[in-house]
Formats: C-alpha cells, structure tokens, sequence
C-alpha cells in the first residue's frame, strides 16, 4: 500500500513539473511569436537587444575602469618609491663618504653613526626593490588582462553599432518574404481562378456532352437496326459469291469431260439452272 502511494505521488509530481515545463515553454513560443511575427515585433526585439548590450557594455566597462584605476595606482606607487628609492641611493652613498672620513680620522663614534645610517639606507632599498619587483609583475599581468578586457569591450562596441544596420536587414527581409508569401498566395489563386473561368467550363461541357451523344446513339435501336442492314447484305453477298463459285466449277468440269479427261459430276442443281 506504501509503494503504491509513493508511485502515486511519484507520478503526480512527475505531471505537474512536465505541466510547468510545458507552460513555461509556451509562454516563450508565445514570446517569440510577438518578436518575430511583424515588423514592429522585430524592432522591438532588436532595440531590446541593443538595449542589454549597452547596458551590459557599461557594466563591463566600468568594471575595466576599475581594473584600470587599480593598475593606475600600481604605476603610481612604483614611480614613488623610485623617487624614494633615488633619494636613499644619494644618501646611503653619502653615508659611505662619511664613514670612510671618519674611519680615516679613526673617529669610532662617527664612523658608527654613518654606518648605521648606511645599514638603514640600505635596508629601506632592499625593501624598495623587492616591492619594486612584486609591482612589476602584477603590472605586467594586469596589462595582459586590460589587452583582453579592452578587445572585449571593443568587440562589444562593434556588436552594437551593427544592431541598426543589421535591425534594417532582417526587417527587409521579413518584408521582402512575406511579399513573396503573399504574390505566390495570389498567383495561385489566379490559376486558379483562370482554371474555372467560363471558356474551360463550356470546353467541358461539350466535350462530355459529345460524349454522352456517341453513347447515346451506340444504344439507340436506330443504331441496332443499321447493323441488321449490314448483316443483311453481307450475308447476301456472301451466298451470291458462293453460287457463281459454284457455276464456275460446272463449267470446268463440263470442259474437262468434253476434252474426254474427266466425266463431269451431275449436280441438279446447276441443271435445272
């Protein structure tokens, strides 16, 4: 009973996500009937179109901004600290001339003084040059991605100045076939209409009245006695040609038992003739 319930619910479940589906679905068949039915339909849809691009173009754009004001203020502060680092190469080179004065002069206190100025210049250079290092990398990697962010936004800014010129396209397109649509419709229905004109209906109806005349006459007695006539007088002629045929032999055979080479056959028929 337990498995027949979940099957149950199962299925019904099953119904009513395919029913979703199947809406959802025709609400977008039903969308892209509006857009692409008629003129208007098809500039509504290119100027949405264009609409999104331009507004996901400056999204993305000012994203790039950002990216950019980012690197910006990379090359900022590498100029910086080369300055810095400028000034502290003069003064760590001017902390080694004292301290060779005073190594010369053996003046200890001196000498240590312009040492540890010079451990101090030295130690900041360091750390300039190792930031120095880390900020031309990310530099040059930032240059790679603003190379790809910037063909981006150019192929993007190409893609909507097409829109216009492609928008006037695809509506002289949608114009120009439903005008053949619409010159085929009407040129079948002048066949058509030419097919069925008065000259094919009178043509027609005499050819099938001729016909129902020859049937008429072949089935009419008029015909039937016709042929009587001609059996008659075939027959006649027939048993005409027999009888001179018939004449002809006696003859012969009355010639050949003259001549003594045969007796010719009595046919009382012939004599009484």
């Amino acid at each position: 009973m337990e498995e027949g319930n979940i099957g149950f619910f199962a299925a019904l479940w099953r119904f009513f996500t395919l029913y979703k589906l199947r809406k959802t679905l025709g609400l977008v068949r039903a969308a892209d009937r509006q857009f692409s039915g008629s003129v208007e339909g098809i500039s509504d849809a290119f100027d949405i179109t264009h609409d999104d691009m331009v507004t996901r173009y400056k999204g993305f754009r000012d994203a790039v901004s950002q990216v950019e004001a980012i690197a910006e203020q990379k090359r900022a502060r590498f100029e910086d600290l080369n300055t810095e680092e400028t000034d502290l190469i003069r003064k760590r080179d001017g902390a080694i001339a004292l301290a060779e004065k005073a190594k010369t002069a053996n003046d200890t206190a001196a000498y240590d003084k312009h040492a540890k100025a010079y451990e101090a210049f030295q130690l900041r250079i360091d750390e300039i040059e190792t930031e120095q290092a880390q900020l031309e990398t990310e530099l040059k990697e930032l240059g790679g991605t603003m190379d790809k962010y910037l063909m981006q936004l150019s192929e993007m800014q190409r893609e909507i100045q097409r829109l216009p010129k492609q928008k006037a396209e695809e509506i002289a397109k949608f114009i120009t076939s439903k005008q053949i649509i619409s010159l085929n419709d009407r040129l079948q229905n002048l066949q058509t209409s030419l097919e069925r004109g008065p000259i094919d209906v009178v043509l027609k109806a005499n050819r099938e009245l001729s016909a129902k005349a020859r049937i008429s006459e072949k089935l009419s007695g008029a015909d039937v006695k016709l042929q009587d006539a001609q059996y008659d007088k075939e027959g006649k002629t027939a048993a005409a040609r027999g009888k001179l045929d018939a004449i002809l032999a006696a003859r012969a055979a009355e010639k050949d038992a003259k001549s003594g080479t045969k007796k010719p056959e009595e046919r009382p028929d012939l004599v009484r003739q």
